[in-house]
Parts: C-alpha cells; structure tokens; sequence
C-alpha cells in the first residue's frame, strides 16, 4: 500500500468525538499559561484536522478549538487577577523569564486588551499576556473579545490547513504517482524545519523585542512614502507595471486552453521580475515605490497564476485555498493596522519561496502542455514540478510567520499617540 494511502485511512479510523477532544485539549495545553511554552499544539491541531473528511466535523473542530483556546488564556487570566503583582514572583513566570514578563506587562499597559489579539502567533509572548492582561486589570468584556479574536485566528489557520491537506492527498497522490512516498519525507522534513523555527524564534523574541525602539516613529503617509520622496517614474516601475498587465492576459490563455501561448506569457512576466530589480540596481533607480511594489506584484502574479491553474485544472483547488490562507490575514493586518504599508522587509526564505512557487507552475504548465502534445513520457514533469510548488507553499508559511512576527513587533513597539 502507498504510504499517502495508509496515513489516509489510518486517520480515518479515529471518530470524530476523539479528534475533537484530543483537539480541544491540545489548544488549551497550548494557550494555557506556560504549557504553550513546551508543547507544540498547533502542530498537533494540524494534524488531527487531517483526519476529518466531513466539512461539518471540520466546523465543529473549530468552534472546539476557539473555545478551548480563549479557556486557555483564562488561566492566565485568572490567575493574573488573583496574584497580581505577585504573579512575578512565581516559579513558573520565573521560568519563562522575567525580562519577557516585564515585557508583557508593559505591553498590555501600553496597548491594552488589543496585545492579546496582536500576540497570538507569538511565541512566548503569547503565553504571558492573558496573565499579564489580569495583573493590568484589562477590563473582563475587553480581554473575553480579544481572546475569542485571537482564538479565532488561530484556530482559523491552523484546523483549515489541516482539513485542506486532508483533501489534497488525492490529487496530490494522483499528481505525484510513484513520488507520493517523497511528499511524505518532504512534509516530515516541513515539521522538522518548523520546530526548529520555533525553537530558534522562542529564543530570540524576547532580543528582538528589547531591541524595538520605545520612542513612537512618525510615519509619512503611504502616497508622501511612495509617490514624494524620491522618482517614482522609473523604467524599473514601468516593467512592474508590465508585468501586472500581462496577468490577464495569461488567466485568459489558460482558461482556453492554450498552454504554449501561456507558456510564453508566463515566461514574459518571470523574466520581468527579475528584470526590474536588476535594472533597478544597475542604474542606481531605486525607489520606495518601486521597493513596495515588487513584493505586492510578486504576491499577485503568484495569486493571479494559482488563481489561473485552478480553473484550468491544473492543480487541486486546495492547494489554492492554502496558498491564500497566509496572504489574505497578512494582507487584512497590513491595511488594517498599517494602511497597506508595513514596511516589513523581505526576508530570504521569502525569496526562496517564491522562486519554488514559481519554478514548481512554471514546470506544472510546460509537463501539461508536453502532455498535451503527445509527449505523454514526460508526464513525470508535472509530478516533480507540484512537488517543488507544494515545497514552496510550506516555504509560504515559514515566510509568513516570519513577517507576522515583524509586523507585531513593529505595532506593538508603537506607544499610544
């Protein structure tokens, strides 16, 4: 039996009574007071939405999760409330660290009940603010809200990816053929590299933290950034520009199934994004709007082209619905606690992704157009190419918490005007 094959019905095997307990337990072990610290419920709470089938089951998963998870910030809470000031004095605060203790409660008088929300992908950070939300005395109604917001969130994320790689193994397995058996050693590598994520960012934060500045930055407004303070008319923006108009251009051609003429608009709009930045470098034109832009341009083409191999059956809609998840919450915190500009950095796994997402469609789109043809040996080409795009959407999520902990961080360093 394939070994996609076996953990499917194996997974199948568990009841959903079970997968919701086991779910509802680990998210409060997670969110509870220290306990998060140590355990890695999130990725436990992946992989028993897994095992559910049922789009309902999946719901009643959620709703358990979110539940579970706001009882676990109660603990702390509660017992903020209860030892107050005294609560630094404890063993288990002691444990975590004083200094991201101190940190927390200054957060929570800075920001108020909206830390807790802010926090929730956070490592350590978002063990210690319900307990400091009880010390600071956040109202009951304000911290209940932000703890089911929170919850929600995080519940959000992680029991949809779960249930969508549920229902992607049946593509992915037809897709991959004889290979499946390498998906599951490049997924086991995914939760290895995740933990070591984790373990390294744990460490880290509260570094990174301390070394946010206290001071409130002014900030220019987004057009002053983009369109004021330096030359915006620049060839490198006009080739961006270009390649955001070839996009519709491609949706089309796929849509009527016509892969070559496809081929060669999407190789068009590849060799722009490398073109832009290069030109850009090369001719000392750099730009703040050209600096926003390439980023944004390489999310839509890579949202436009998904998007395009989806209603071209190319690839599964799940594997679509997973490439958005991340996009759709970092895109809504941008334009809702940054005005669409959080100036957050790129950083090299991002890169990386997007090379992978990239090189996997691009390899998709020239196997199905071979395959098309008549060349029906070179099929192993579409296989190796998704291999390559579903690694690029696990590179998708590791970028992503990475940018969502630069953007907390930077929000959270900001004193109330």
């Amino acid at each position: 039996m394939d070994i996609l094959e076996w953990v499917r019905t194996t997974a199948s095997a568990l009841p959903d009574p079970l997968v919701w307990a086991l779910g509802g337990l680990f998210a409060f072990l997670e969110n509870g007071l220290g306990l998060g610290f140590f355990l890695p419920g999130e990725t436990i709470v992946v992989f028993l939405s897994a095992s559910l089938s049922d789009v309902w089951a999946v719901v009643v998963m959620f709703l358990v999760v979110v539940v579970a998870g706001s009882a676990g910030d109660h603990v702390g809470y509660l017992l903020g409330r209860h030892f107050g000031v005294g609560m630094r004095d404890l063993k288990l605060v002691k444990r975590l660290g004083i200094d991201r203790w101190d940190r927390a409660v200054e957060i929570l008088h800075r920001r108020g009940a909206i830390a807790v929300f802010l926090t929730r992908l956070v490592p350590v950070v978002r063990t210690l603010t319900p307990a400091a939300a009880g010390v600071a005395k956040v109202r009951y109604p304000s911290f209940l809200l932000a703890s089911l917001a929170g919850a929600a969130t995080w519940a959000a994320i992680y029991v949809s990816v779960g249930f969508l790689l549920r229902a992607s193994l049946d593509a992915v397995t037809k897709a991959l053929g004889p290979i499946s058996n390498v998906l599951l050693l490049v997924v086991v590598a995914g939760v290895v590299v995740f933990f070591a994520v984790r373990f390294i960012r744990t460490r880290s934060l509260a570094r990174a933290v301390d070394a946010t500045d206290d001071a409130a930055p002014i900030h220019p407004t987004v057009v002053d950034r983009l369109f004021r303070e330096d030359e915006w008319r620049t060839w490198p923006n006009l080739i961006t520009g270009i390649r955001l108009l070839l996009l519709p251009v491609f949706l089309w051609l796929i849509t009527a199934r016509m892969l070559w003429a496809a081929l060669v608009v999407i190789g068009l709009v590849f060799l722009t994004d490398w073109l832009d930045g290069w030109l850009a470098r090369r001719t000392n034109s750099v730009s703040a709007l050209g600096t926003w832009l390439d980023p944004v341009a390489d999310r839509i083409t890579v949202v436009v082209t998904a998007v395009a191999f989806t209603l071209g059956h190319l690839i599964p809609w799940e594997t679509l619905v997973l490439l958005l998840i991340p996009d759709v919450l970092l895109g809504s915190a941008a334009l809702l606690f940054f005005r669409g500009d959080p100036a957050v950095p790129v950083t090299m796994v991002g890169k990386v992704r997007t090379a992978l997402i990239f090189v996997g469609l691009l390899g998709v789109l020239l196997g199905s157009a071979l395959t098309e043809s008549g060349l029906e040996s070179l099929s192993w080409i579409v296989g190796m190419s998704f291999l390559l795009f579903l690694i690029g959407i696990v590179g998708h999520y590791i970028a992503a918490s990475q940018y969502a902990r630069a953007m907390i961080t930077q929000k959270l360093s900001v004193r109330e005007g």
